[in-house]
């Protein structure tokens, strides 16, 4: 068989192949905990939209509040005074 073919079964690896399975189990490790990280954020993500969720009524009830507060306050002096002319 040639030196170079990989059936050759040679039982020592090389530098860079050693290296390279080095590399490639770092990587994956990494992307498990990009994964791991990721999960944990989206978890905190439906937990912030559900704590946003509980405040829609009030947000509903301040925006009445405000809508009644803006109106102009029509003074009962003033209109019973222009309904006697």
């Amino acid at each position: 068989m040639p030196p170079g073919d990989s059936t050759s079964g040679r039982p020592e690896k090389t530098y860079f192949e050693t290296q390279r399975e080095a590399l490639i189990e770092e990587i994956c490790k990494a992307f498990d905990q990009v994964l791991l990280n990721l999960n944990h954020l989206n978890r905190s993500l439906e937990g912030l939209a559900d704590v946003g969720q509980e405040f829609t009524d009030i947000e509903a009830l301040w925006s009445k509040f405000d809508t009644v507060m803006s109106q102009p306050v029509k003074d009962a002096g003033a209109s019973s005074g222009e309904s006697a002319q």
